[in-house]
């Protein structure tokens, strides 16, 4: 059995104060995976598989870095050009989506970095859609300060301000905050999730109950943006 590794399920909300109100929120599981425990869980149900074709499969091309890296090594050299201290970081934790029946996207994947117990940064790798490009940010989870936005995510939202990140380290739940402020409080994205064990029943459950997470995850992106578009929400183009 695992140690760290889990499975957590919840809710996404994103809010809009401005320049028109808009909000949703939705249903999700995301894998919380200890990158040395790949190989073990992959092992454990013929639901879940590394690097070969499975209901739920991690592919190391999905992520980060040079593929021919491990992803930890790949996570924690990332880590350390944003300038964050490495020495003595020992386990990273990633919590968010991998392939589904051979689907991938995932708008964030969160890798958590400890130093023994402690989860001491977290490394935010965000994607945008319809570019498929992505981009890191790194909160020092000691000392949480504002950082500023300059990754084009949407096009109904400029660059001209700050994130402002409350988080709790997965343990029993886990809690990602997000607010965008310039300096006024325009959006916010909360994810909140509860930990269940890495298992055949649990995966079984959350395959049944979301069969097409990938599919999910994109339709909601695009019905959003056709909503957005809608209320005449003022389009910043993609340069």
């Amino acid at each position: 059995m695992t140690s760290h590794s889990a499975i957590y399920q919840g809710q996404v909300r994103h809010r809009r104060y401005a320049p028109r109100e808009h909000s949703f929120s939705y249903g999700l599981y995301m894998l919380a995976l200890d990158l040395d425990e790949l190989e073990q869980l992959a092992g454990q149900s013929r639901l879940f598989a590394c690097e070969r074709f499975a209901p739920l499969s991690f592919r190391r091309r999905d992520y980060l870095g040079d593929p021919a890296l491990p992803l930890k090594t790949a996570v924690l050299k990332e880590a350390e050009r944003l300038g964050g201290d490495t020495d003595g970081l020992n386990r990273v934790l990633l919590l968010g989506q991998v392939r589904c029946f051979g689907l991938y996207f995932s708008p964030v994947n969160l890798f958590f970095c400890y130093r023994g117990d402690q989860a001491r940064y977290l490394l935010a790798e965000v994607h945008n859609t319809p570019w498929n490009q992505r981009h890191c940010y790194l909160v020092d989870l000691l000392q949480t300060t504002p950082t500023e936005k300059d990754f084009h995510v949407s096009p109904f939202m400029s660059l001209d301000m700050q994130y402002h990140w409350r988080i709790k380290p997965p343990t029993q739940r886990a809690l990602v905050h997000i607010e965008n402020r310039d300096p006024a409080l325009l959006f916010d994205a909360t994810l909140s999730l509860r930990r269940h064990p890495f298992d055949r029943t649990v995966l079984k459950a959350a395959l049944l109950q979301w069969p097409m997470m990938t599919l999910t995850i994109v339709r909601g992106i695009y019905w959003q943006a056709i909503r957005l578009f809608l209320k005449r929400i003022p389009y910043h183009s993609h340069s």
